[in-house]
């Protein structure tokens, strides 16, 4: 009989992720820790990643928390770094920080532009490149993970311009990597969120959907997605039952974009 806890577990193992604080990046930290890895979480919101990293401790699992602003290349160094040193090894990468603000085409500025692609883009490239320095040196089987979205292949709002184009790097820039770090037994591979309800959905700045949009964005499903749904896509790849797996960018999104 297979051994389902042995394919799944992640006992040994360590992980950083990426906006731990709250949402997606929290699930994805609580469920790699459930399945026994040691979580270094990452986020510029400092108490609450410090909140939720307590949390994980007192059930019994190793995590602790960093600050790290993900425009900030030298902070996403030395995350990658302390997280090395403090936990022993580095396994697993989750690269999920990220913003949706919005802007019509004719209102985003440059900034606006930089912001975006500073964080969902060259955070994630820039956590990727520091993380496989550190597993070629440590020959370690590694795992890196980006979360993407639907919107990498589908304009699904006009103002999401900015997003959608960061998104679409984060997918190629997985295929990329994927292809050249192969032969080092690192899998690179991102999930594609659709419409999930996070508390930065809420926050995200820039003019508000119309009712006829938002209808679009309920998939054939029936429901929005939940941030465990979007971690349980995650601990597949970050496993052994992915370990012929990479390259690839699996969209959950309830069917939005498929059906």
């Amino acid at each position: 009989m297979l051994d389902f806890a042995k394919i799944f577990g992640l006992d040994g193992r360590v992980a950083i992720v990426t906006g731990g604080a709250q949402g997606m990046g929290e699930a994805i930290a609580r469920t790699l820790a459930g399945a026994g890895a040691s979580v270094a979480l990452a986020d510029i919101q400092h108490e609450a990643v410090k909140a939720v990293a307590d949390d994980i401790a007192a059930a019994g699992a190793k995590a602790r928390a960093y600050r790290v602003d993900m425009a900030e290349e030298d902070e996403i160094v030395a995350l990658v770094d302390s997280a090395r040193a403090d936990f022993g090894r580095l396994d697993i990468v989750v690269n999920c920080a990220g913003l949706q603000h919005r802007n019509f085409l004719e209102d985003t500025s440059s900034a606006f532009w930089d912001t975006m692609i500073d964080v969902n883009l060259r955070g994630p490239f820039i956590a990727t490149r520091e993380a496989v320095r550190i597993m070629r040196a440590d020959g370690t089987a590694g795992r890196i993970i980006n979360i993407a979205s639907n919107s990498a292949f589908h304009a699904t709002a006009p103002s999401l311009l900015a997003y959608a184009t960061s998104k679409a790097g984060v997918a190629g820039l997985t295929r990329s990597v994927a292809m050249e770090v192969a032969k080092d037994r690192i899998n690179v591979n991102a999930v594609c969120p659709g419409n999930t309800a996070t508390p930065g959905q809420l926050t995200s700045t820039g003019p508000a959907f119309p009712p006829e949009q938002i209808a679009k964005f309920m998939p054939p499903i029936g429901r929005v997605g939940r941030p465990e749904d979007i971690a349980a896509a995650v601990l597949y790849f970050a496993s052994d039952a992915a370990s012929y797996i990479t390259g690839q960018t699996l969209v959950v999104d309830g069917g939005q974009l498929t059906c």
